[in-house]
């Protein structure tokens, strides 16, 4: 029952990651393995990592065979207990006022949400896990935001997020120091992701000043602009 849940915790989290990552980030699932104290830890990540310290970051984590099944003990007795009245209640309150009716409606229908609810939980089989906000940093590397935390006595990979686009500039700040960090520390080598040429923007050839900017004087009598994109040579666009 949900009950036996309310402070349960299993003793191996599990944490929610796609088989992409799992595989591109393999042999960094875990950090500093053999580290016994978090605050040693943190002081390294300090020293060799730009990494950031998130607050009230929450990761997923699958959730295990004891709390599936306090889930489904606890929606069985709900559709067992409840759920035979809620419907009773609504075939009475057929012949009463449509108030009643209503008031039943909403009863019924707000039991059957808790059933799919209870057994929605089981079959995503997941649920979110509260990081410490000490215990707790992210490292940009290879294009993403990974996420490590202090749990179960290890330095786990708990969430790895792409970064967004508009926060690019960010990650290849950050990213050369921590391709370093992890290669000194660990001797794991984080393949590098392609990123824009800064001189991309300064080798733009400026554009022509006859470019057509929409003034027909632009055109010789001759030659008057009909709307045909074919007047223009390749040079002139």
């Amino acid at each position: 029952m949900l009950e036996a849940l309310k402070n349960y915790r299993p003793d191996e989290i599990d944490f929610v990651l796609s088989d992409e990552v799992k595989e591109r980030f393999a042999d960094v699932l875990t950090l500093f393995d053999g580290a016994d104290d978090v605050e040693d830890v943190i002081k390294k990540v300090n020293e060799y990592f730009n990494a950031e310290f998130p607050n009230k970051e929450v990761a997923s984590r699958y959730i295990d065979e004891f709390e599936k099944q306090n889930i489904r003990e606890e929606y069985c007795q709900v559709v067992e207990e409840e759920l035979p009245d809620a419907e009773k209640e609504l075939l009475d309150a057929i012949d009463q006022a449509k108030r009643i009716k209503k008031e039943a409606e909403d009863s019924l229908l707000t039991v059957r949400n808790r059933i799919k609810e209870l057994a929605a939980r089981v079959t995503d089989g997941k649920e979110d896990f509260k990081l410490s906000a000490k215990n707790t940093f992210k490292i940009a590397i290879a294009g993403h935001y990974l996420y490590y935390s202090w749990v179960d006595g290890k330095v786990k990979l708990v969430k790895a997020e792409k970064v967004p686009d508009w926060d690019k500039d960010k990650l290849w700040a950050q990213e050369d120091r921590n391709r370093i960090g992890f290669k000194e520390l660990f001797g794991i080598e984080i393949l590098e992701v392609e990123k824009p040429s800064r001189d991309e923007s300064e080798n733009e050839e400026p554009q022509d000043d006859d470019d057509y900017d929409g003034d027909p004087d632009d055109f010789d009598d001759d030659d008057d602009y009909d709307g045909d994109p074919d007047d223009f040579d390749d040079d002139d666009e």
